[in-house]
């Protein structure tokens, strides 16, 4: 028979007991155990524009790779740094810039070096339909940070295959009519 394996719960409940100090020195242990836990901790208390470069730069490099290196896209690991941004900050401004920034990434690649294969464009058409959908819920100033920023990818977009083009501009419509209409 296998022992139980330690839960949350066990592990909190030690925390718990522990000094400040011990916790302390806890964390500061794992700061510097690895890159990921220290962006994690750097960005849940060091809110603001640093915290959003880093994953900026992993979007970048996942949507936007230099092809000269045969570095190839990686949609998870662009999707993934926007996962870890909001479980570490909660900021859904700073996830609504991710979720933009990944789109223009993944928008210039394609309109600069040709077309790309469904998936990449369903990535696409969904983190739009994402993106639209958080603007709904964000304040006129916000919205209107966001539009000319929108236009262009939609513009950029033109002439791009596998109906993408055609899906984002229609999005796009919609979203701004609904503007007018409200």
């Amino acid at each position: 028979m296998s022992a139980k394996k330690p839960s949350w719960s066990q592990v909190k409940a030690i925390l718990a007991q522990q000094e400040p100090k011990e916790v302390l020195k806890l964390v500061g242990d794992l700061y510097r155990l690895s890159k990921d836990n220290r962006v994690f901790i750097e960005s849940r208390f060091l809110t603001g524009e640093d915290a959003l470069e880093h994953y900026k730069q992993v979007i970048a490099d996942a949507l936007y790779p230099d092809v000269y290196k045969n570095k190839p896209i990686r949609l998870s690991v662009g999707k993934k740094a926007i996962s870890d941004y909001r479980k570490a900050t909660g900021d859904d401004l700073g996830v609504l810039e991710l979720m933009v920034h990944y789109l223009e990434q993944g928008n210039d690649f394609t309109a600069e070096y040709g077309d790309i294969d469904a998936q990449f464009y369903d990535s696409l058409c969904s983190m739009m339909d994402r993106i639209l959908e958080m603007l709904t819920h964000q304040s006129s100033d916000v919205v209107d940070q966001y539009i000319p920023r929108l236009e262009q990818v939609v513009l950029r977009a033109s002439g791009i295959g596998w109906g993408y083009h055609d899906y984002i501009s229609g999005q796009w419509e919609e979203f701004l009519e609904g503007l007018d209409e409200s």
